[in-house]
């Protein structure tokens, strides 16, 4: 007898199983929108300043309604300041930020003749698929 392996002899290759995809975890594609809700706080800031023009803010009496004077506004402003950073800093993180709106404006039109084409190939599929129902009708009854 021979030892060699003929292709009978061979078992069949299992089918590998697909390997799922390292689950990420589901993180928002955008920044948190507080972080881009300045106006209350530029509000609060720009009505201390002269406070007799203030008519929107609930709360008149609490340690925020202090006056402020002009020279203190840049100290008080540092919030503010800090919100303003973080939300650019977040915003440059976004992808494809550094695109121009004429970039954009070609890609929109670009997907927009993909979605006429697909709508047309769609609606040539349809007339297709009732002409073959209506042939199937008129053999079968």
């Amino acid at each position: 007898m021979s030892s060699a392996v003929t292709p009978s002899d061979v078992p069949p290759a299992q089918p590998q199983k697909a390997q799922a995809p390292a689950t990420l975890p589901t993180q928002s594609p955008l920044p948190p929108a507080h972080l881009f809700d300045i106006l209350p706080p530029l509000h609060q800031l720009l009505s201390r300043l002269d406070p007799s023009l203030n008519t929107y803010t609930v709360t008149p009496n609490s340690i925020d309604a202090v006056p402020l004077t002009y020279k203190e506004v840049g100290t008080a402003a540092q919030f503010l300041k800090a919100r303003i950073r973080k939300a650019m800093t977040e915003l440059g993180k976004l992808d494809d930020m550094d695109r121009t709106v004429e970039e954009q404006e070609e890609e929109i039109e670009a997907l927009q003749r993909k979605i006429e084409k697909q709508r047309d190939v769609l609606s040539r599929l349809g007339g297709m698929a009732g002409g073959m129902i209506e042939g199937l009708q008129k053999d079968g009854g």
